[in-house]
This record gives structure tokens, C-alpha cells and sequence, in this order.
């Protein structure tokens, strides 16, 4: 209910102010409000500065329990008339950051180099099981592992359009998948040829 979340705030002889909940500050509703606020008898000035209602009467033709009183009637009716628009909470500040193109873009960036980490992690434990090649060849062991460097950038460039568009329309991307298989037969090849 509106009236619960109106709270006074200053309290003076002939002067009052509450403070209103933001739906009753939006541009369509704050003039009605006034003007029925100040069409109660006794009331001579209302202003609305931020979601601060001021009002001034005179006592002498309204008391403050009568104000209160016709302020909540016409608060009851705003709210009850359907004519108040609804006031969506906006998202905390950091929910807002997270969801930012900066922020999704430097979060992309970061899982990047945690798989690129990752497939090089595998590849120098290959290298270092075959400790014996590294001293009796280390040029052809450099070269094996800058393929493998190479082939596992050319799968992160193109994992989206393998998935996306090679594999449901493989006969439309038959060049593509001919130099796939081409490159994965070189591939083993050297491998088997060592």
C-alpha cells in the first residue's frame, strides 16, 4: 500500500513533510496529487521538490489529524483508481557492471587465455614425457610443437563455424572439410613417420 510507505519527515505550527515512494514523484502523477492536495480546505501551498511533499495550512481550518486523514483518502484513491504506473526496482549496480559489454567482453578475453593455458599445459607435459627427444632433436621437437600450437589455434578460430555452420550443412562446406581431413592426415603422418 501507498499510504504505509509515506513517511513524515518534518512536522512545524501550519507546516508539514512526508516522503513519498517514487510513483507518486513520475511527471503524469505528481500534478494530480498537487492539485487534490491542495483543494483540501486550509491548505494554501504544496510543492513537490525530489519525493519531498510540502505542505502548508492553516490550523485554524484543518488540523493536522484532518490532513493526514484527507491525504491518505486521496492516496487510497490514486492507488485504487489503476491510473499509477508500475515502478520496476532497478537492478543493483553491480549486477548492472556484470552485465556490461565491457565486462562480458574482458570475461570472454580471460576464458581465452585460461584455455589457451590450458592446451599449453598439455602439450609441454607431452613435450616433457619425451625428455630424451629434447636433447637428441630439439629443432624437430620445436617444429612438432609449433604444429600442435598451430592446430589448436586453428580449432579456437573456427570452433564456432564448425559447430554452427560445418557440421549441419557438411556437403555446402565440403572444401572446408577436405582441407580439415587433409591438415589431420599431414598431421598424423608426421606423427607415424618419426
Amino acid at each position: 500500500m501507498l499510504t504505509r510507505q509515506v513517511i513524515l519527515r518534518y512536522r512545524a505550527p501550519g507546516h508539514v513533510r512526508f516522503a513519498l515512494p517514487k510513483v507518486l514523484c513520475q511527471p503524469e502523477i505528481s500534478p494530480h496529487l498537487i492539485a487534490e492536495v491542495q483543494a483540501i480546505d486550509g491548505v494554501y501551498r504544496v510543492g513537490l521538490h525530489g519525493n519531498k511533499l510540502s505542505i502548508r495550512y492553516q490550523e485554524a481550518f484543518c488540523s493536522f489529524t484532518e490532513l493526514a486523514r484527507a491525504l491518505h483518502a486521496i492516496l487510497t484513491r490514486l492507488e485504487q483508481s489503476g491510473t499509477l504506473p508500475q515502478v520496476v526496482p532497478r537492478e543493483p549496480a553491480l549486477v548492472r557492471l556484470k552485465r556490461s559489454a565491457p565486462v562480458k567482453w574482458l570475461h570472454a578475453k580471460i576464458e581465452e587465455v585460461r584455455e589457451t593455458l590450458t592446451a599449453f599445459g598439455i602439450l609441454v607435459r607431452r613435450g616433457l614425457k619425451s625428455g630424451s627427444r629434447l636433447v637428441h632433436d630439439p629443432k624437430a621437437l620445436a617444429f612438432e610443437f609449433a604444429n600442435d600450437v598451430l592446430v589448436l589455434y586453428l580449432i579456437r578460430i573456427h570452433w564456432h563455424r564448425i559447430v554452427t555452420e560445418w557440421i549441419p550443412h557438411p556437403i555446402r562446406h565440403r572444401y572446408e572439410w577436405a582441407a580439415v581431413f587433409y591438415l589431420t592426415y599431414l598431421l598424423v603422418r608426421s606423427r607415424l613417420l618419426k
